[in-house]
């Protein structure tokens, strides 16, 4: 049985792979980071976010679990790392939605609560 591109997402995102990431959505697509009015459209806009948010200190990704019917996913994920601005731990639960087209991710939206992370 193939591997799913969400199960790919997961290992990529626990492994803090932003080239791992990048690869798995598809020509076009869309992520949008609700919480942060993001729309990213472009591959190199999308390298550039994960790269960024791969740099706070401390962060890394647990509790991921994505899963798809269909053309459709969803999963959850927790966000852990420290503020930059204050440097205090934080632990923000999250979510994510997914079109997919094949074995490409087509949309994305993830939804999260960040004040947390910005404290």
């Amino acid at each position: 049985m193939a591997t799913s591109v969400l199960t790919l997402a997961e290992k990529a995102l626990v492994n803090l792979d932003a080239n791992a990431l990048v690869s798995l959505y598809g020509h076009p697509f869309l992520f949008e980071d609700t919480s942060a009015a993001i729309r990213i459209d472009t591959k190199e806009e999308l390298r550039a976010y994960f790269e960024s948010l791969f740099q706070w200190p401390h962060v890394r990704f647990t509790n991921v679990s994505f899963f798809s019917i269909a053309d459709r996913g969803a999963g959850q994920w927790t966000w852990l790392g420290r503020s930059r601005s204050s440097g205090t731990p934080f632990s923000v639960r999250g979510a994510s939605l997914f079109k997919l087209a094949g074995q490409a991710i087509e949309e994305e939206l993830i939804f999260y609560d960040p004040r947390e992370a910005y404290a």
